[in-house]
């Protein structure tokens, strides 16, 4: 687990496993399983942030990317269950209050990379400037 700091935001690193992907709950979605796995993606984020002392932020945008030992690659963006349990771990750690839109309101997917043997997920946290995310209705003249 590593977590450098870049002008963009603050990338954490877990490696150890494949990410769980969307088609993997389709096929071997047993709750047990899934479970299991969800709980481990969630803690080892959730000790990363607190290892790395990332900073709480009202609100932030992340960028997942998927990390994968073989060319035998997944979809961009089917990491969506790990990229969740990432996200979950987050806000135990006390990083962003809650996983809602109003605190995560963008997530973005890049393909996947390998590293020869290595299995994990590389989240870039980017704090989001709230009055960013301020939309008002056209007017209707």
């Amino acid at each position: 687990m590593n977590a450098p700091t870049s002008p963009d935001g603050h990338e954490l690193t877990v490696l150890g496993k494949r990410p769980w992907t969307v088609n993997q709950e389709r096929k071997r979605g047993a709750y047990y399983e899934r479970a299991e796995i969800t709980r481990w993606w969630r803690e080892m984020f959730k000790i990363a942030a607190i290892q790395a002392s990332i900073p709480s932020f009202q609100c932030i945008e992340l960028t997942v990317t998927p990390i994968l030992p073989d060319k035998k690659l997944q979809d961009t963006g089917a990491c969506f269950p790990t990229a969740k349990a990432a996200i979950d771990g987050l806000v135990d750690a006390g990083i962003i209050k809650d996983d809602a839109p109003t605190y995560v309101p963008t997530i973005i997917f890049k393909a996947p990379i390998v590293i020869k043997g290595k299995s994990g997920l590389r989240v870039l946290i980017s704090p989001v400037n709230v009055l960013d995310l301020v939309v008002e209705e056209p007017s209707q003249s």
